[in-house]
């Protein structure tokens, strides 16, 4: 199973469950209007200690020693080649990650892998990161390009989400790199206007499992491999960088 330090959201995805301490700061700023100068200081200053212990205590959830030790245990599992993408460490801005470890992989649909989200605060960064990922890609697709195979890791695809098995050369990304679930049907399907960097993949089975344990849902050639790779939303301006084995 998949672990997660943050709550879902109503789509399913893994979100902080604090917003930002700054929101706070509108309806107080109507109240000063009102008030004398000392109790405008009174008020700022309130305001002021909210929006330090605010922040300082987002930090300190964002990085107990615990969540780290799993997170960096989790990490660990992996040969570095594999996660050479993922941050060694939870980084103190994030939107959502989530981790299922090598150390505890088992059963024929068990997979494991990481992924963390962060911001992009501008089109000069996304065009930095873009040139960055892509000299080192063996592949880069749209979203909703067929020849992308996914690897399911919850719940239910849509029909022909999970692409065309018969590609040319068809290309593993993990479910949560590239779909999200509709809430009306609760099935999973692709995010539109995303880009897919894949940087390294192949179909090859690194724990050595016999026939048995390997997946039912691909075709036999597909059944086993890893893939790992970056996964840019232009609309959201996120960037997210994914691994995973299966």
């Amino acid at each position: 199973m998949l672990a997660v330090l943050f709550s879902s959201n109503a789509k399913g995805q893994k979100v902080a469950q604090a917003s930002h301490p700054r929101l706070c700061i509108a309806q107080p700023l109507c109240l000063i209007l009102k008030t004398g100068r000392k109790e405008i200081m009174r008020i700022k200053n309130i305001i002021y200690l909210t929006l330090v212990m605010g922040i300082l205590t987002g930090c300190l959830n964002m990085n107990e020693p615990k969540d780290q030790a799993k997170y960096i245990s989790c990490y660990n599992s992996f040969d570095s080649s594999l996660v050479n993408l993922i941050p060694k460490k939870i980084p103190n801005s994030y939107l959502s990650l989530g981790y299922a470890s090598l150390d505890y992989f088992n059963g024929i649909d068990d997979y494991a892998g990481m992924y963390i989200t962060t911001r992009i605060t501008n089109v000069d960064e996304l065009n930095l990161i873009r040139a960055k990922y892509s000299k080192e890609a063996k592949s880069i697709k749209h979203s909703l390009d067929s020849s992308l195979i996914v690897i399911n890791t919850y719940g239910k695809l849509e029909n022909s989400v999970q692409g065309n098995y018969n590609s040319e050369a068809p290309i593993p990304v993990p479910q949560y790199a590239i779909c999200e679930p509709n809430e009306s049907t609760h099935l999973w399907e692709r995010i539109k206007d995303l880009e897919i960097i894949i940087v390294d993949y192949r179909f090859t089975d690194l724990l050595k499992r016999p026939d048995s344990k390997k997946r039912k849902d691909l075709p036999e050639e597909l059944s086993t491999g890893f893939s790992k790779g970056i996964t840019i939303n232009k609309t959201n301006m996120t960037l997210q960088k994914w691994v995973i084995v299966w």
